[in-house]
């Protein structure tokens, strides 16, 4: 048996980690894989195979060790901060990155083989029905900049007939302000199980992704889950998002940059359109990434 430790980091969801352990589970019965939460105390060098998701490794151990970088680093200064770590962290046996923009951006020049794995979405998405008790609902980072809290305030001011449900960690400053709107409902932190649920409680889903880089070249998981569960897509107009509707498909509501086209009478006349994403299931996803496939010789 080849055992395999997907390193955890705290107080992240990282989807793709349950995805890598069901799919192993199921279609590598001579694998047998951890996660690092569920191991207490653990030492690296107990596994055969130790996945980090990158983060800084200088001398994390282990004896075949695969880096995984999702997405590039946060700002500040993110070019400054993918160079450290392409200097300082330890060479591993093998790399994943999430698409091609990733790969090039780090530009890793040592030989290491790598795979390309963009994101996925877990079943539920597709099997939970629409509910809707909100007009808008939003889920994701509350702290990324400034757009959640603009938003908010466009609709404590000129949206007040229309509900919002955020899904996600606030800071207690945004909660205790915008609470005392009644049009303003926040769901809060919710276990990643329990998302599809408080998402198809709404009738238009909120995409809030700056044209910055490095957010506006990266994958926003919440649009796939959000087209899964059949959600109408308003969002925010930049590189990744503008490139998802052309491929495929895809009609959304774009934001002007002050939110002021935000209006229930612009949302009800739009033509939205939804697109089929039953190709970004995760088996899907990872089959074809190929990700996996170095351990059939391992």
């Amino acid at each position: 048996m080849t055992s395999i430790l997907f390193e955890r980091p705290e107080a992240t969801y990282l989807p793709e980690i349950d995805a890598y352990v069901r799919y192993l589970r199921k279609e590598f019965p001579k694998v047998t894989p951890y996660i690092s939460t569920d191991v207490p105390g653990y030492d690296p060098n107990d596994f055969d195979i130790v996945w980090r998701f990158m983060g800084m490794d200088i001398r994390g151990g282990g004896r075949y060790v695969v880096h995984e970088y999702n997405s590039f680093s946060a700002p500040p200064f993110p070019h400054l901060r993918n160079q450290v770590k392409k200097l300082l962290n330890r060479k591993p046996d093998r790399r994943v990155f999430l698409n091609k923009i990733v790969h090039r951006g780090f530009n890793f020049r040592d030989g290491v083989p790598y795979s390309l794995r963009d994101m996925g979405i877990a079943a539920q998405f597709f099997e939970h029905p629409l509910t809707p008790e909100y007009d808008f609902v939003y889920a994701g980072s509350m702290h990324r900049g400034p757009e959640v809290m603009r938003i908010l305030d466009h609709f404590s001011k000129h949206m007040k007939g229309s509900t919002i449900l955020l899904i996600g960690t606030v800071g207690k400053a945004a909660r205790a302000h915008f609470s005392k709107f009644e049009n303003i409902i926040f769901a809060g932190r919710v276990p990643y199980n329990d998302v599809p649920k408080y998402m198809a409680k709404g009738r238009y889903a909120l995409n809030l992704v700056p044209d910055e880089f490095p957010f506006n070249v990266q994958t926003a998981t919440k649009v796939l889950e959000y087209c899964a569960l059949g959600l109408p897509i308003v969002s925010m107009k930049y590189r990744w998002a503008e490139n998802f509707a052309r491929m495929q498909g895809a009609k959304m509501f774009w934001l002007s940059p002050d939110f002021s086209n935000l209006t229930p009478e612009n949302i009800a006349a739009f033509d939205f359109q939804t697109p089929d994403v039953t190709n970004r299931r995760w088996k899907t996803v990872i089959e074809r990434s190929g990700v996996f496939d170095f351990l059939r010789e391992f």
